[in-house]
Protein backbone atom coordinates (compact mmCIF):
# COMPACT_ATOMS: atom_id res chain seq x y z
CA UNK A 1 0.00 0.00 0.00
CA UNK A 2 3.03 2.48 0.80
CA UNK A 3 4.50 1.80 -2.45
CA UNK A 4 1.40 2.39 -4.25
CA UNK A 5 0.70 5.37 -2.58
CA UNK A 6 4.66 6.64 -3.10
CA UNK A 7 4.08 5.78 -6.91
CA UNK A 8 0.49 7.84 -7.17
CA UNK A 9 2.10 10.66 -5.70
CA UNK A 10 5.37 10.41 -7.63
CA UNK A 11 2.46 10.57 -10.94
CA UNK A 12 0.94 13.52 -9.21
CA UNK A 13 4.17 15.63 -9.07
CA UNK A 14 5.41 14.51 -12.28
CA UNK A 15 1.71 16.20 -13.70
CA UNK A 16 2.00 18.79 -11.29
CA UNK A 17 5.25 20.02 -12.93
CA UNK A 18 4.73 19.41 -15.88
CA UNK A 19 1.68 21.05 -15.72
CA UNK A 20 3.49 24.32 -14.38
CA UNK A 21 6.53 23.72 -16.99
CA UNK A 22 3.69 24.00 -20.20
CA UNK A 23 1.75 27.22 -18.53
CA UNK A 24 5.47 28.78 -17.91
CA UNK A 25 5.88 28.24 -21.61
CA UNK A 26 2.82 29.15 -23.12
CA UNK A 27 3.25 33.03 -20.90
CA UNK A 28 6.70 33.53 -21.93
CA UNK A 29 6.97 31.91 -25.88
CA UNK A 30 3.17 33.68 -26.55
CA UNK A 31 2.05 30.92 -29.21
CA UNK A 32 -1.19 31.52 -27.77
CA UNK A 33 -1.12 35.30 -27.91
CA UNK A 34 0.04 35.34 -31.52
CA UNK A 35 -2.77 33.24 -32.43
CA UNK A 36 -5.78 35.59 -30.54
CA UNK A 37 -3.89 38.67 -32.13
CA UNK A 38 -4.16 37.38 -35.66
CA UNK A 39 -7.88 36.79 -35.30
CA UNK A 40 -8.59 39.72 -33.52
CA UNK A 41 -7.09 41.91 -36.34
CA UNK A 42 -9.19 39.73 -38.62
CA UNK A 43 -12.10 40.79 -36.72
CA UNK A 44 -11.08 44.23 -36.84
CA UNK A 45 -10.84 44.55 -40.43
CA UNK A 46 -14.31 42.72 -41.18
CA UNK A 47 -15.45 45.13 -38.77
CA UNK A 48 -14.49 48.19 -40.04
CA UNK A 49 -15.07 47.00 -44.15
CA UNK A 50 -18.93 47.03 -42.51
CA UNK A 51 -18.51 50.02 -40.51
CA UNK A 52 -17.20 51.74 -43.85
CA UNK A 53 -20.02 50.71 -45.56
CA UNK A 54 -22.98 51.49 -43.48
CA UNK A 55 -21.24 54.71 -43.95
CA UNK A 56 -21.13 54.87 -47.42
CA UNK A 57 -25.08 53.85 -47.53
CA UNK A 58 -25.62 56.62 -44.83
CA UNK A 59 -24.20 59.71 -46.73
CA UNK A 60 -26.36 58.29 -49.92
CA UNK A 61 -29.13 57.97 -48.41
CA UNK A 62 -29.08 61.89 -46.69
CA UNK A 63 -27.87 63.14 -50.27
CA UNK A 64 -31.60 61.45 -51.49
CA UNK A 65 -33.49 62.76 -48.91
CA UNK A 66 -32.65 66.01 -49.92
CA UNK A 67 -33.97 65.76 -53.59
CA UNK A 68 -36.73 67.46 -54.96
CA UNK A 69 -39.26 66.24 -57.76
CA UNK A 70 -40.90 69.26 -59.41
CA UNK A 71 -44.61 69.18 -61.12
CA UNK A 72 -46.90 71.14 -62.27
CA UNK A 73 -50.13 70.12 -62.35
CA UNK A 74 -52.90 72.59 -63.96
CA UNK A 75 -50.07 75.27 -63.77
CA UNK A 76 -49.85 75.34 -60.40
CA UNK A 77 -46.02 74.87 -58.65
CA UNK A 78 -45.88 72.26 -56.39
CA UNK A 79 -42.64 70.51 -55.15
CA UNK A 80 -42.53 66.61 -53.79
CA UNK A 81 -39.79 65.56 -51.92
CA UNK A 82 -40.53 61.69 -52.09
CA UNK A 83 -36.49 61.31 -50.32
CA UNK A 84 -37.75 62.30 -46.86
CA UNK A 85 -39.46 58.94 -46.95
CA UNK A 86 -36.18 57.43 -46.50
CA UNK A 87 -35.34 58.58 -43.33
CA UNK A 88 -36.81 55.44 -41.32
CA UNK A 89 -34.16 53.85 -43.29
CA UNK A 90 -31.40 56.21 -42.76
CA UNK A 91 -32.19 56.24 -38.75
CA UNK A 92 -31.40 52.67 -39.43
CA UNK A 93 -28.42 52.79 -40.76
CA UNK A 94 -27.18 55.44 -38.42
CA UNK A 95 -27.76 52.93 -35.69
CA UNK A 96 -25.93 50.28 -37.45
CA UNK A 97 -23.20 52.55 -37.96
CA UNK A 98 -22.85 53.20 -34.10
CA UNK A 99 -22.73 49.57 -33.04
CA UNK A 100 -20.14 48.99 -35.79
CA UNK A 101 -17.75 51.44 -34.47
CA UNK A 102 -19.00 50.03 -30.74
CA UNK A 103 -17.54 46.49 -32.56
CA UNK A 104 -14.63 48.35 -34.01
CA UNK A 105 -13.69 49.56 -30.57
CA UNK A 106 -14.21 46.14 -28.86
CA UNK A 107 -12.14 45.07 -31.42
CA UNK A 108 -9.35 47.14 -30.60
CA UNK A 109 -9.99 46.98 -26.49
CA UNK A 110 -9.05 43.18 -26.76
CA UNK A 111 -5.71 44.00 -28.95
CA UNK A 112 -4.86 46.42 -25.65
CA UNK A 113 -6.06 43.52 -23.10
CA UNK A 114 -4.26 41.15 -25.09
CA UNK A 115 -0.67 43.44 -24.39
CA UNK A 116 -1.57 43.84 -21.14
CA UNK A 117 -2.15 40.48 -20.27
CA UNK A 118 0.84 39.45 -22.55
CA UNK A 119 3.28 42.23 -20.76
CA UNK A 120 6.79 40.97 -18.99
CA UNK A 121 5.28 41.91 -15.60
CA UNK A 122 2.01 39.66 -15.28
CA UNK A 123 4.34 36.71 -17.13
CA UNK A 124 6.75 37.31 -14.55
CA UNK A 125 4.29 36.96 -11.81
CA UNK A 126 2.20 33.81 -13.22
CA UNK A 127 6.06 32.63 -13.27
CA UNK A 128 6.67 33.30 -9.50
CA UNK A 129 3.30 31.98 -8.00
CA UNK A 130 4.15 28.64 -10.24
CA UNK A 131 7.53 27.72 -9.26
CA UNK A 132 6.48 28.72 -5.63
CA UNK A 133 3.63 26.15 -5.71
CA UNK A 134 5.34 23.56 -7.07
CA UNK A 135 8.16 23.80 -4.68
CA UNK A 136 5.78 23.93 -1.73
CA UNK A 137 4.11 20.26 -3.19
CA UNK A 138 7.73 19.05 -4.08
CA UNK A 139 8.32 19.70 -0.35
CA UNK A 140 5.38 18.06 0.76
CA UNK A 141 4.54 21.11 2.74
CA UNK A 142 0.93 22.91 2.40
CA UNK A 143 0.41 25.25 0.34
CA UNK A 144 -1.71 28.55 1.71
CA UNK A 145 -4.94 28.55 0.08
CA UNK A 146 -4.35 32.76 -1.01
CA UNK A 147 -1.25 31.28 -2.79
CA UNK A 148 -3.72 28.79 -4.59
CA UNK A 149 -6.14 31.92 -5.35
CA UNK A 150 -3.46 34.03 -6.46
CA UNK A 151 -2.08 31.58 -9.22
CA UNK A 152 -5.57 30.98 -10.52
CA UNK A 153 -6.54 34.61 -10.39
CA UNK A 154 -2.70 35.07 -12.35
CA UNK A 155 -3.13 32.57 -14.96
CA UNK A 156 -7.03 33.72 -15.71
CA UNK A 157 -5.74 37.00 -15.99
CA UNK A 158 -2.36 35.70 -18.45
CA UNK A 159 -4.45 33.58 -20.36
CA UNK A 160 -8.32 34.63 -20.70
CA UNK A 161 -7.74 36.90 -23.39
CA UNK A 162 -6.13 34.76 -25.80
CA UNK A 163 -8.66 31.62 -25.12
CA UNK A 164 -11.72 33.64 -25.40
CA UNK A 165 -11.03 35.56 -28.36
CA UNK A 166 -9.56 32.46 -30.17
CA UNK A 167 -12.12 30.28 -29.34
CA UNK A 168 -14.82 33.13 -30.94
CA UNK A 169 -13.21 33.21 -33.88
CA UNK A 170 -12.72 29.68 -34.25
CA UNK A 171 -16.86 29.45 -33.69
CA UNK A 172 -17.11 32.23 -35.98
CA UNK A 173 -15.38 30.17 -39.02
CA UNK A 174 -17.21 27.32 -38.40
CA UNK A 175 -20.88 28.61 -37.53
CA UNK A 176 -21.06 32.29 -39.56
CA UNK A 177 -18.10 32.73 -41.35
CA UNK A 178 -20.43 32.08 -44.61
CA UNK A 179 -23.61 34.07 -43.32
CA UNK A 180 -21.16 36.86 -42.79
CA UNK A 181 -19.59 36.88 -45.80
CA UNK A 182 -22.91 36.56 -47.94
CA UNK A 183 -24.61 39.33 -45.83
CA UNK A 184 -21.06 41.46 -46.48
CA UNK A 185 -21.14 40.67 -50.54
CA UNK A 186 -25.37 41.49 -50.77
CA UNK A 187 -24.70 44.99 -49.23
CA UNK A 188 -21.30 46.02 -50.90
CA UNK A 189 -23.92 45.37 -54.19
CA UNK A 190 -26.12 47.55 -53.16
CA UNK A 191 -23.67 50.33 -52.19
CA UNK A 192 -22.24 49.53 -55.63
CA UNK A 193 -25.89 49.86 -56.86
CA UNK A 194 -26.53 53.09 -55.80
CA UNK A 195 -23.46 54.73 -55.59
CA UNK A 196 -22.70 55.50 -59.40
CA UNK A 197 -25.40 58.65 -59.70
CA UNK A 198 -23.48 61.78 -59.94
CA UNK A 199 -23.97 64.41 -56.68
CA UNK A 200 -27.03 66.31 -58.46
CA UNK A 201 -28.89 63.01 -59.82
CA UNK A 202 -26.99 60.45 -56.81
CA UNK A 203 -29.46 62.07 -54.41
CA UNK A 204 -32.37 60.27 -56.22
CA UNK A 205 -30.78 56.99 -55.41
CA UNK A 206 -32.68 56.04 -52.09
CA UNK A 207 -36.00 55.70 -50.99
CA UNK A 208 -38.16 53.95 -48.66
CA UNK A 209 -41.76 54.72 -47.85
CA UNK A 210 -45.29 52.50 -48.55
CA UNK A 211 -46.23 51.29 -51.98
CA UNK A 212 -49.36 53.58 -51.69
CA UNK A 213 -48.03 56.96 -51.62
CA UNK A 214 -45.70 55.67 -54.55
CA UNK A 215 -48.92 55.14 -56.57
CA UNK A 216 -50.24 58.31 -55.37
CA UNK A 217 -47.18 60.35 -56.97
CA UNK A 218 -47.09 58.93 -59.95
CA UNK A 219 -50.72 59.84 -60.66
CA UNK A 220 -50.33 63.44 -60.19
CA UNK A 221 -50.71 65.03 -63.64
CA UNK A 222 -47.01 65.28 -65.28
CA UNK A 223 -46.98 68.02 -67.27
CA UNK A 224 -44.95 71.04 -66.58
CA UNK A 225 -42.45 67.86 -65.21
CA UNK A 226 -39.02 68.21 -66.47
CA UNK A 227 -37.22 64.91 -67.82
CA UNK A 228 -34.65 65.54 -65.14
CA UNK A 229 -37.64 65.08 -62.48
CA UNK A 230 -38.61 61.89 -64.07
CA UNK A 231 -35.55 60.11 -64.29
CA UNK A 232 -34.27 61.30 -60.15
CA UNK A 233 -38.06 60.15 -59.41
CA UNK A 234 -37.13 56.57 -61.10
CA UNK A 235 -33.39 56.39 -59.60
CA UNK A 236 -35.38 56.79 -56.00
CA UNK A 237 -37.99 53.89 -56.67
CA UNK A 238 -35.28 51.91 -57.69
CA UNK A 239 -33.31 52.78 -54.51
CA UNK A 240 -36.03 51.97 -52.56
CA UNK A 241 -36.03 48.44 -53.54
CA UNK A 242 -32.10 48.22 -53.59
CA UNK A 243 -32.37 49.38 -49.67
CA UNK A 244 -35.28 47.10 -48.73
CA UNK A 245 -33.21 44.27 -49.37
CA UNK A 246 -29.92 45.98 -47.83
CA UNK A 247 -32.19 46.01 -44.57
CA UNK A 248 -32.01 42.64 -43.96
CA UNK A 249 -28.67 41.95 -44.33
CA UNK A 250 -27.35 45.08 -42.00
CA UNK A 251 -29.63 43.26 -39.14
CA UNK A 252 -27.65 39.70 -39.73
CA UNK A 253 -24.42 41.77 -39.53
CA UNK A 254 -24.88 43.15 -36.66
CA UNK A 255 -26.22 39.82 -35.04
CA UNK A 256 -23.03 38.14 -36.28
CA UNK A 257 -21.07 40.75 -34.34
CA UNK A 258 -22.67 41.00 -31.29
CA UNK A 259 -22.50 37.21 -30.81
CA UNK A 260 -18.60 37.27 -31.84
CA UNK A 261 -17.53 40.31 -29.66
CA UNK A 262 -20.46 40.02 -26.49
CA UNK A 263 -21.61 36.71 -26.17
CA UNK A 264 -18.89 33.63 -27.29
CA UNK A 265 -16.28 36.10 -25.45
CA UNK A 266 -18.42 36.15 -22.26
CA UNK A 267 -18.91 32.45 -22.59
CA UNK A 268 -15.40 31.48 -22.83
CA UNK A 269 -14.14 33.72 -19.68
CA UNK A 270 -16.72 32.66 -17.68
CA UNK A 271 -16.16 28.62 -18.51
CA UNK A 272 -12.10 29.31 -18.17
CA UNK A 273 -13.15 31.02 -14.76
CA UNK A 274 -15.14 27.79 -13.54
CA UNK A 275 -12.50 25.52 -14.80
CA UNK A 276 -9.94 27.67 -12.46
CA UNK A 277 -11.92 27.24 -9.57
CA UNK A 278 -12.25 23.73 -9.88
CA UNK A 279 -8.77 22.59 -10.32
CA UNK A 280 -7.01 24.92 -8.10
CA UNK A 281 -9.29 24.27 -4.86
CA UNK A 282 -6.42 23.87 -2.88
CA UNK A 283 -8.33 20.88 -0.48
CA UNK A 284 -8.65 18.79 -3.88
CA UNK A 285 -4.50 19.47 -4.42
Amino acid sequence: MDQEHASRRAIRHGLLGLAAVVLVALAWLKPLDHAAETHVKAGLARALATFAVARTINGIVSVAQETGVAVQPGGVGMTFAPGQLLDPINDLVEQVSSVMLAVSVSFGIQLLLLHLGGSVLVSTLLTAAVLACAVLRWRRTKVPPWTWRLLAALVFVRFAVPLATSGSELAYRYAMASEYAAAQGQLEGAESAAAPAGPASGAADRSAGSQGFWEILKAVPKWGESKDDVQQRGRIEQLKARLDAAVEHLVRLVAIFAVQTVLLPLLFVGLLGRLLSALLVPRRL
